[in-house]
């Protein structure tokens, strides 16, 4: 395997930090960026959002809109009409309060205070009715619901109800990690990942905010199989790198680059360096099945389309999360953009 340059990862030659602007621009992507013209709107509605359902105060308006989280699925679904795409809006603002809430206050080191909280979230998803106490979380998932169940089949809102409880799942397994001081295995890291990041649940979205509907022998293709889970890791671990001086410094150890250091005893810039060449390898094949799959049975309008909202989707998480004021090292541990109610 050929590791990139490490010089090329130091801001100089007596810096400890990683430059990020380096990082960016040594993975590899090839793919042009595409935005969704309507990102403007919807960014401005979702701010509006945020406030009625009091998911965050008026210190957490200010950083969520400097952060433009709307920015991020504006290139998941490029094309997505304004009613579809304020719902991924709102969704994503949705899951960075419930994720801040997990990494940046107590809760998330008290795993049984988490797993309360995902008690209601699940009962919200199973369609029980909301507690006279609802927190403002609960609140807004279930206006998501409701939103979505008008514009999705209900095989869509299946999908999207089961890839929010592989995410409570998920960052359940970094609460228990966190409480027993332990870095998981590469090999965990790898299988819970994808879910801690919420990538079933947005992906599940593609379908139904860009009304594309992907034929169930097509979806059962082992290399569009291949391919979705592909994108997914590469997001992830495109954020990891990009977002690693920030949890570090909040001592966050789920992060492939912390995961690398720990398991191979290795230094940063080189644990660095091998995540993005495993970044770098994973395009490089996600790229090679795009292009093998237009000569494949299953090759469609529908997959054409498909292909092309998963290669916006690679691209716009490279140029976001490096752009994102939210990635940005300096935040204290202990302070949250969010509120939770009690």
């Amino acid at each position: 395997m050929k590791i990139i340059e490490l010089s090329n990862l130091v801001i100089n030659s007596s810096s400890t930090e990683v430059d990020r602007s380096a990082i960016a621009a040594a993975i590899e992507c090839p793919i042009p960026l595409t935005l969704n013209p309507l990102a403007q709107a919807a960014e401005t509605r979702s701010l509006a959002w945020l406030r009625e359902f009091e998911l965050m105060d008026r210190k957490g308006l200010a950083k969520a809109a400097k952060a433009h989280l709307t920015t991020l699925v504006a290139g998941f679904y490029p094309t997505a009409p304004f009613p579809q795409l304020s719902l991924a809006s709102d969704y994503v603002s949705w899951a960075f309060a419930l994720d801040d809430i997990a990494d940046e206050t107590s809760t998330g080191e008290r795993p049984a205070l988490l797993a309360r909280l995902f008690e209601r979230l699940d009962a919200v998803l199973n369609g029980a009715p909301l507690r006279v106490e609802a927190t403002p979380l609960e609140l807004g998932l279930r206006d998501i619901l409701q939103r979505l169940d008008r514009l999705a089949t209900p095989a869509q809102n299946a999908a999207f109800v089961e890839g929010n409880f592989a995410y409570f799942g998920a960052m359940l397994w970094e609460a228990n990690n966190r409480a027993a001081d332990m870095v998981p295995s590469e090999e965990l890291y790898d299988t819970f990942r994808p879910a801690a990041g919420a990538v079933p649940s947005f992906f599940a979205l593609i379908e139904p905010l860009e009304q594309i509907t992907l034929s169930p022998e097509c979806r059962a293709h082992r290399d569009v199989a291949r391919v979705m889970e592909l994108a997914g890791k590469i997001i992830c671990w495109t954020n990891d790198v990009l977002s690693y001086d920030k949890e570090r410094a909040q001592g966050d150890v789920h992060n492939l680059v912390v995961v690398y250091e720990f398991h191979r005893q290795t230094d940063r810039l080189s644990a660095v360096a091998q995540a993005i060449d495993l970044i770098n390898e994973s395009i490089r094949e996600f790229l090679a099945l795009c292009e093998k799959l237009t000569l494949c049975p299953v090759y469609d309008a529908e997959l054409a389309r498909y292909l092309r909202v998963l290669r916006s989707v690679v691209r716009v998480t490279l140029d976001w999360t490096h752009e994102s004021t939210r990635y940005t090292a300096g935040l204290p541990p202990d302070e949250s953009m969010f509120r939770l109610a009690p």
